[in-house]
């Protein structure tokens, strides 16, 4: 039999989710190309799996001088299984330039579908499921978070991310700044024995996670999109709404009442807010 790559998902905490089919292929493979192989061999000593393939190590360190000796090795009749720690390969993980260099080569490849923390997360979240866009990681730096973030702002899709539990209040507080109170989910843990699921607006969800004494486990965000009918709404017309609602309410209740009703970034509203009250007491 000729020589092909498997990208083979493997499980994202519940061994269950592992699949006979993703075993037979991992069985079959003269060599497994891991994204780590202690992690790997650790997975498999767990699933009861004793595979007779070399693992070696291919991750974005070291593909440059992998490629091509994979790449050869397939070439040559070899079998070739792609897994990553955990989930589906190619998803936040490396791999794509090893799989389209297989097709610029005829080499074959084929996919061994099975666990994936996005899709898992969005399955459960209970958030439009009929478009979707995938952010990846966070970023760490906060200029660059603040710009990954807003690029997504008015798309009128679901997006997710991954976030890490020391950075999960700092993003969600960044989130609220940007999309305003939408609906969001926090997934926890998905498939493990402490999974958690949380959803409620964005500042719901930076209370709750506020109130807790640590976050531990591997994350997933999920932010409904923007709305899809238009919101141009100008400074003017702003002040107009807060106006009226200062009327009869607190400069606190009059700001969420008018982010509701617009579906803006609470900065913004709040920033007119105190204009119009600094002015007034000036006045």
């Amino acid at each position: 039999m000729s020589g092909y790559l498997a990208v083979v998902a493997t499980p994202i905490g519940n061994l269950g989710d592992f699949s006979k089919r993703a075993a037979e292929t991992l069985e079959a493979a003269d060599i497994i190309a891991c994204e780590d192989t202690r992690m790997t061999r650790k997975l498999m000593a767990l699933l009861g799996q004793n595979p007779k393939a070399d693992l070696v190590p291919y991750h974005d360190h070291n593909g440059a001088t992998m490629r091509p000796k994979l790449l050869d090795a397939i070439a040559n009749g070899k079998k070739v299984a792609l897994v990553s720690d955990a989930g589906t390969p190619l998803i936040s993980d490396p791999g794509y330039k090893l799989v389209a260099e297989c097709h610029d080569r005829n080499l074959r490849v084929f996919s061994v579908p099975g666990a994936s923390a996005p899709l898992s997360a969005l399955a459960a979240a209970g958030l439009p499921s009929d478009r979707f866009l995938f952010g990846g990681f966070v970023p760490s730096a906060a200029n660059a978070a603040n710009a990954s973030l807003r690029e997504f702002s008015a798309l009128p899709v679901t997006t997710i991310w991954f976030e890490t539990p020391k950075r999960l209040i700092r993003t969600l507080e960044l989130m609220l700044d940007i999309f305003g109170p939408r609906l969001a989910v926090v997934a926890r843990e998905l498939t493990k024995l402490h999974e958690e699921i949380e959803r409620a607006p964005l500042d719901d969800l930076v209370k709750t996670f506020k109130r807790r004494d640590s976050i531990k486990g591997e994350i997933v965000i999920l932010v409904e999109g923007a709305s899809t009918v238009p919101q141009a709404f100008d400074d003017i017309e702003l002040a107009l709404m807060l106006r009226e609602e200062l009327g009869d309410a607190t400069l606190r209740d009059a700001v969420q009442t008018v982010t509701d009703i617009t579906g803006l970034p609470r900065k913004r509203v709040y920033k007119i807010a105190l204009d119009i009250t600094n002015t007034d007491s000036n006045s």
